[in-house]
């Protein structure tokens, strides 16, 4: 009899097992997207060829870096998201603590035509789908001539040349402390140089932005005659207004992404999804709507596009383990003696 009663047990708990099973595979797919016009890209390019593969419609969420990886950690065995969309740092960190599912070019076939450089940090558990730079955006009007390389913006603003008008990234933003890194590699290294010159510009800075979407309103109403900001937007926005100009000062700029990841124990046709992010077609019409360099090296743009895309020679990929782990102490002095 016991045995019995133990056989039905078992039978029923297989049961609800495969029943669970297959509820989760016909739930849908949920995936991380920015907001803006990065989630109006995912929704035109990336859930558009996942529909057309699948025929399903994605969930798309928009949530920060930090967000996603939290959630990540609280729910390993059954994921409340299966395809995020993370920081670099973020998605090593997912990465080492097993939160992500390793990418192949046999679970995502496009992966082949992404160049290593893109994935190797992340050692293939999260890849590069878009990038973009810190550049300088500027009012043409009062600044005709805006100084050519970054320590000469930065001498120029402590000097008081621009008023007060101008706006650098805090360090406290999520790309703050990849922005503070390239400024050390401008002077030998020392970290200590760089805090000494965020002290001293800041009787002219209007505001060290933390917010990208305040910052850019900032500009726009003329609050400021100098901007650091993301590339992608600066030369739309100067596309838009004949007042406003965008460019890279010397030498260069940091390379920025945005990084995606299969979420371990999500299900498997999150694979397509990714496939899709770096199908040739999807990344072509990605860079097309948010005006930043996609990955996959079948793309080429069109000549009016590629015009306004920061050259890959000119853009410096931050070594993320060299200072990752620097990152509270930058944010704490900051604090201290910035903020």
């Amino acid at each position: 009899m016991n045995l019995t009663i133990m056989a039905k047990v078992i039978a029923a708990t297989a049961a609800l097992g495969m029943m669970l099973s297959s509820a989760r595979a016909d739930d849908p797919l949920v995936v991380i997207a920015s907001g803006g016009v990065w989630l109006e890209s995912a929704k035109a390019n990336f859930a558009s060829c996942y529909k057309e593969r699948t025929g399903e419609e994605p969930e798309i969420l928009t949530l920060a870096s930090t967000e996603v990886l939290n959630r990540l950690r609280a729910n390993k065995d059954n994921p409340s998201i299966h395809v995020a969309m993370l920081s670099e740092i973020d998605a090593i960190r997912a990465g080492e603590e097993g939160l992500l599912d390793k990418l192949t070019v046999e679970k995502v076939p496009n992966l082949a035509d992404v160049p290593e450089i893109y994935r190797k940090q992340w050692n293939d558990y999260a890849t590069i789908s878009n990038f973009g730079a810190m550049i300088v955006m500027y009012n043409k009007k009062n600044i005709p001539n805006p100084p050519a390389d970054w320590k000469t913006l930065i001498d120029r603003t402590i000097a008081g040349d621009y008023g007060d008008r101008v706006s650098f990234p805090a360090v406290t933003m999520a790309w703050g402390p990849m922005f503070t890194w390239f400024l050390t590699s401008l002077y030998d290294g020392d970290e200590n140089v760089v805090f000494e010159k965020y002290k001293a510009m800041l009787p002219h800075i209007a505001k060290y932005w933390t917010s990208p979407v305040d910052a850019l309103n900032m500009f726009a109403a003329g609050e400021l005659d100098i901007l650091v900001y993301w590339d992608g937007r600066a030369y739309a926005f100067a596309q838009q207004n004949d007042w406003a100009g965008a460019y890279i000062p010397e030498p260069g700029a940091f390379q920025s992404a945005a990084m995606i990841g299969k979420v371990k124990n999500a299900p498997e046709k999150a694979w397509t999804y990714i496939d899709c992010v770096l199908s040739p077609k999807a990344q072509l019409g990605h860079a097309e709507m948010i005006k930043y360099p996609v990955v996959n090296s079948k793309v080429v743009y069109p000549d009016d596009l590629k015009k306004v895309l920061t050259p890959v020679e000119k853009v410096k990929q931050p070594d993320f383990r060299s200072f990752m782990d620097k990152i509270p102490a930058w944010v704490e002095r900051w604090n201290k003696e910035i903020r």
